[in-house]
């Protein structure tokens, strides 16, 4: 049985790039798609993601329902969706430092998760209570 016992959450953009624009990944956030492609890591997809990924698609003339997006996420080992919940809302007032919710809903899932978010967004890196990969 694959051991996925390395968990990363990502975040939009790295999740875009994924599927639409992979050439536009680090080797590092390369390197984690990899891992989980091949049973040897579980990249968890928040909610928000999902969502914003949505409005992204809208916003560039490309539109994926959710549904689509959801499917195709299904055909692909070691990515999971994670709900919007409980353990992710009580941890939204630990960043006071990030000003956008999206972002503070990303870092609560990394902290619900205790694993790295895979970014390039600028206010997580910077974050001192989360780790991030890019």
């Amino acid at each position: 049985m694959p051991d996925r016992s390395a968990r990363f959450v990502v975040d939009t953009h790295a999740l875009w790039w994924y599927l639409r624009s992979p050439e536009r990944l680090t080797a590092a956030a390369s390197a984690v798609f990899r891992l989980a492609e091949t049973g040897n890591a579980t990249i968890v997809v928040p909610a928000i993601a999902v969502a914003e990924f949505y409005f992204l698609s809208v916003k560039l003339g490309q539109p994926l329902a959710p549904s689509s997006l959801l499917e195709a996420l299904a055909g692909v080992g070691g990515i999971e969706l994670s709900d919007l919940g409980r353990a992710q809302l009580e941890k939204l007032d630990l960043f006071p430092e990030m000003p956008e919710m999206h972002d503070r809903l990303i870092a609560a899932e990394a902290m619900a998760f205790e694993a790295p978010v895979v970014t390039r967004d600028a206010t997580l890196s910077a974050s001192p209570q989360i780790e991030t990969v890019w």
